[in-house]
């Protein structure tokens, strides 16, 4: 039993159990493959839940290094909803850039800023 437990660890008990007690008992079918689906989904977001204000701020700082100062981005909160302005303003702010360097046919840019789309897409992937 965990005393004070993560959402990570909450999320991966369930899976835990999902799959040792509820999946066997199933019948092979739609239940069965519905569960499996869940327990897969679950699994995502236990990554997720670990790790996901980490990525926005290692994102964010990225993005900042790129491209300047967000406007936007205050704040210095950990809590989710702190962040996730900042980050979404981030976003807005590498879209922009992303334009201009098109724009302006600046290929270099164009690489710089899609590393950090690819980045960025790694995390959303896991």
């Amino acid at each position: 039993m965990l005393t004070r437990p993560t959402t990570e660890q909450i999320l991966r008990n369930i899976v835990d159990e999902l799959q040792a007690t509820v999946a066997p008992a199933l019948p092979d079918g739609l239940a069965k493959v519905a569960v499996g689906m869940m327990t897969q989904l679950l699994q995502g977001c236990a990554v997720r839940a670990a790790h996901e204000i980490g990525w926005m701020h290692e994102e964010i700082a990225a993005i900042e290094a790129e491209v300047g100062p967000v406007a936007g981005a205050h704040g210095d909160g950990l809590h989710l909803d702190d962040v996730l302005p900042r980050y979404h303003a981030a976003g807005e702010a590498l879209a922009a850039a992303v334009e201009a360097a098109y724009a302006a046919g600046d290929t270099a840019r164009i690489e710089a800023l899609r590393q950090l789309l690819e980045a960025r897409n790694a995390h959303e992937m896991q």
